[in-house]
């Protein structure tokens, strides 16, 4: 990992390097320049060994993930772990500690008014002046985003229209808007002109199911040509919008990768589920003949079919797979492996973590 200070921290810490560039020590330039060649390449967002402190008290522990260029990802984490850090960071809004973050290539450590054009941020407490109305807010963000003046009128209706602002909302004043609508107008700010990235801090707090499907439709329409981290405690909403997830807790990365990553690796043994119906003697019989081990079996009221959830080898599970489907009493309506939720998986990998804690305090 490289080891690229934050300018103002670099400053102090090589004070006795006499060779620099502009202003920079040569070591930062070749470190950033390094992290550039060797990490970059498709991604939109490299984190490098980034840490925070605030008052000595460090809330993020060199941290170090990336972001591929056009994906959703969601960040997650409890309460306290961090987030809020991470995005303001990554927004150019405060810097870190030490360690370096790299957007499209750019270091914000060396020029971070380069990268916050690359960057557009909403954050979690929407701040918006109550004197405007909607429609000239956003016009006056499109004119502080370096839109040009031909295409500022187009640019706001266009995310209006997105955001259902359009028809309801684009005359009236800020101060008279419930949260709800504070919260889209927030988000049409946040797609407003060509940033190539995309940070919503809790963008669908206040917002009804309905708004909340349009905040997907827009997220939707922008995969793939834009870059786009979300914050949120909605875990079910993240799960349906987003590729990747980035799991942190009191300021460690624990997990990153894509929901069948990250469920296979809280699966510390090959666990099954399957619907089978037939009788309930023989089902057990059947499992018992191929060497599986039943952890759970229920019936369902609904259909009188047989819920069962199992352990087994890759080996005796499709020996398991092929006594039944040749069983003339029993016939199979499900089976695979466990599918686990992305809340499911958020709680196995705190617990993990406070587990650890646990055990290397007593």
């Amino acid at each position: 990992m490289c080891d690229l200070k934050w300018k103002h921290c670099a400053c102090q810490a090589t004070a006795n390097v006499s060779d620099n560039f502009y202003g920079l020590p040569i070591k930062i330039i070749f470190l950033s320049l390094l992290c550039h060649k060797t990490m970059s390449g498709n991604d939109a967002i490299v984190v490098n060994e980034l840490t925070k402190k605030y008052c000595g008290q460090v809330v993020l522990n060199a941290i170090s993930f990336s972001i591929k260029v056009g994906s959703v990802v969601g960040l997650i984490g409890p309460n306290g772990a961090g987030k809020s850090s991470i995005l303001r960071i990554l927004a150019g809004i405060i810097t870190g500690t030490s360690g370096d973050v790299l957007i499209n290539g750019n270091s914000i450590a060396e020029n971070v008014m380069r990268t916050k054009q690359h960057v557009s941020f909403m954050p979690e407490n929407n701040p918006l002046p109550d004197h405007l109305r909607v429609g000239e807010y956003l016009r006056f963000r499109a004119e502080l985003k370096g839109i040009p003046a031909r295409k500022i009128r187009q640019s706001a209706e266009k995310v209006m229209r997105q955001c259902d602002l359009y028809y309801e909302a684009r005359y009236r004043m800020i101060k008279t808007l419930s949260k709800g609508y504070r919260q889209r107008v927030g988000i049409a700010d946040a797609m407003l002109g060509n940033s190539e990235i995309v940070i919503l801090d809790e963008p669908t707090i206040g917002l009804d199911p309905h708004q909340i499907i349009g905040v997907r439709k827009i997220i939707d329409m922008n995969k793939g040509t834009r870059t786009i981290l979300i914050s949120s405690h909605i875990l079910s909403e993240l799960e349906t919008v987003c590729d990747n997830f980035i799991i942190i807790n009191r300021g460690h990365i624990v997990a990153t990768g894509t929901l069948d990553e990250l469920s296979n690796n809280i699966q510390e043994q090959d666990t099954f589920y399957a619907k089978i119906g037939g009788n309930r003697q023989v089902i057990r019989e059947s499992f018992e003949l191929a060497g599986v081990q039943i952890i759970e079996i229920k019936r369902s009221l609904c259909d009188g079919e047989y819920v069962i959830k199992f352990v087994a080898t890759e080996e005796a599970y499709r020996f398991l797979l092929s006594k039944i489907s040749g069983h003339g009493e029993l016939y199979v309506k499900k089976i695979g492996h466990i599918e686990y939720s992305l809340e499911e998986i958020f709680l196995n990998f705190t617990r993990r973590c406070r587990d650890q804690d646990d055990a290397d305090n007593s």
